[in-house]
């Protein structure tokens, strides 16, 4: 026993070390930088910032636990002097061991996955824990490389592969070898939220959403491999955005989804490549007016080549007091169908040669320059007479840019909602703001190409 005494200052010389060793990169993780967030959000790289012009700086996401709540070990939380440090995670009282609860606190997107497909996940049916994938190693960053993000090469250090070496031999995993990610055949939906309210965000640090989109999947290129996407919208100011992504799904089914849902050529029924066929658009985001609700697709979503042209957006905001951390659903209104600004986020569309393996009959290509409507409805605003503001419908045969122009009873125009905006067909309502127009008869023109539609407008107030 007194031999072994002696050892053990000779022990805890080399083990102390080891353990700082082991963390002296904590600064550069990005558990530490928190740059994932800023590299999605800056202008430079296309991000939001570019319609809100407010840098991540002066926003509380980059300090994510800095606005309310305590750390694991109980201590309160003080937003002024709050830095990231080792007790975001561990409550050293107990252990070094991390619990699950403390990574979905932050990580809350896993845990609205986890809630919404109960029972799926294979790994956490088989009693594994968020450390079984995500290392140490990656979580303290002791590769001491500052990655931009979680989903730059190297950031995560396991894939599926490091556990999963030998696939069963199927035509499935022959055909798609290399060129298909597992996830993209083997993860439960997406999960996402739409029409993410900035303007709250900015009152309160906390997002608010109109309601989350689940049960699609978007098919994206990165590395060169098809794999999962997902998207988000934002709304800040009467602007819109949206960010498509390579995503990591944590919901994984043993069992791959079917050939016929991602090949429309293989006797499967696929919802947008059946409508990219026909009109070369693809509705991602539907106002539904009688449930005030944004519906999101469903199923796969293979993303074209030309997505900016042919993704349809609507958007909704929140008309309530965005200091007021509970939502009134009654106070969610359609914004627009318009998008200000959009980007693709460490992924690739399909290009022209996958998309016709899927069954795109049609391709960016072969769009004809002009997509003219052999007609179109305009209807009559409501409410009318207009007050503050109001709302403007019309129906498209097809995918067609449209312009939208209001005139005096003198014929001069005062104002124009819409100038040549790309439409899918169907029906599309917009909102007019006639707060700066005086009271009197006014007309509004649709016009798309030589064709127009006019109806009659009255402000009173």
């Amino acid at each position: 026993m007194r031999r072994l005494l002696h050892f053990l200052p000779l022990a805890l010389f080399f083990l102390v070390p080891a353990i700082i060793f082991g963390q002296s990169n904590i600064a550069t993780s990005l558990h530490y930088t928190r740059e994932g967030k800023n590299t999605a959000y800056r202008a430079d790289n296309g991000g939001m910032e570019t319609i809100t012009g407010i840098p991540m700086s002066q926003l509380t996401c980059q300090k994510c636990h800095s606005t309310s709540g305590t750390y694991p070990n109980g201590d309160p939380i003080d937003a002024d002097t709050y830095a990231p440090s080792c007790k975001d995670c561990h409550d050293f009282a107990t252990g070094s061991s991390v619990p699950d609860n403390t990574c979905l606190g932050c990580h809350n997107r896993q845990k609205y996955e986890r809630t919404a497909y109960p029972d799926i996940d294979v790994h956490t049916k088989a009693g594994m824990r968020c450390v079984a994938c995500h290392s140490k190693e990656e979580i303290h960053g002791d590769d001491g490389v500052a990655y931009p993000s979680l989903k730059a090469a190297g950031a995560i250090k396991k894939e599926c592969s490091t556990c999963h070496a030998n696939v069963p031999a199927n035509s499935a995993h022959s055909v798609h070898a290399d060129k298909v990610d597992c996830a993209a055949c083997h993860a439960e939906a997406v999960l996402t939220c739409s029409s993410c309210h900035f303007e709250s965000l900015l009152a309160t640090g906390k997002n608010r959403a109109i309601n989350q989109l689940r049960n699609y999947r978007l098919l994206v290129k990165k590395d060169g491999k098809v794999r999962l996407g997902g998207f988000m919208t934002h709304t800040y100011d009467g602007k819109t955005n949206y960010i498509i992504s390579s995503y990591h799904s944590h919901i994984i089914k043993k069992e791959a989804i079917g050939c016929a849902e991602c090949h429309h050529n293989m006797g499967g029924t696929n919802a947008a490549i059946d409508e990219y066929n026909s009109t070369g658009f693809i509705s991602m985001t539907k106002w539904n007016e009688s449930t005030k609700k944004i519906a999101g697709p469903s199923g796969v979503v293979p993303i074209p080549a030309d997505w900016k042209r042919a993704l349809v957006m609507d958007y909704a905001h929140y008309t309530g007091d965005p200091a007021v951390v509970t939502s009134d659903p009654t106070k969610w209104e359609y914004l627009k169908s318009t998008t200000d600004n959009s980007h693709l986020f460490y992924c690739e569309p399909l290009d022209e040669s996958t998309m016709t393996k899927l069954g795109f009959t049609r391709t960016p290509n072969s769009l004809p320059v002009s997509l003219a409507p052999a007609v179109f409805t305009l209807e009559q605003n409501v409410p009318n007479p207009v007050v503050e503001n109001t709302r403007i419908s019309f129906e498209l045969d097809r995918g067609v840019s449209v312009q939208l122009t209001v005139y005096n009873s003198l014929g001069q125009e005062v104002a124009r909602p819409l100038q040549d905006v790309s439409y899918h067909a169907g029906r599309h309502t917009i909102r007019f703001d006639a707060a700066g127009l005086q009271n009197g008869l006014y007309y509004y023109t649709l016009a798309s190409g030589t064709q127009r539609a006019t109806r009659k407008m009255i402000v009173m107030r």
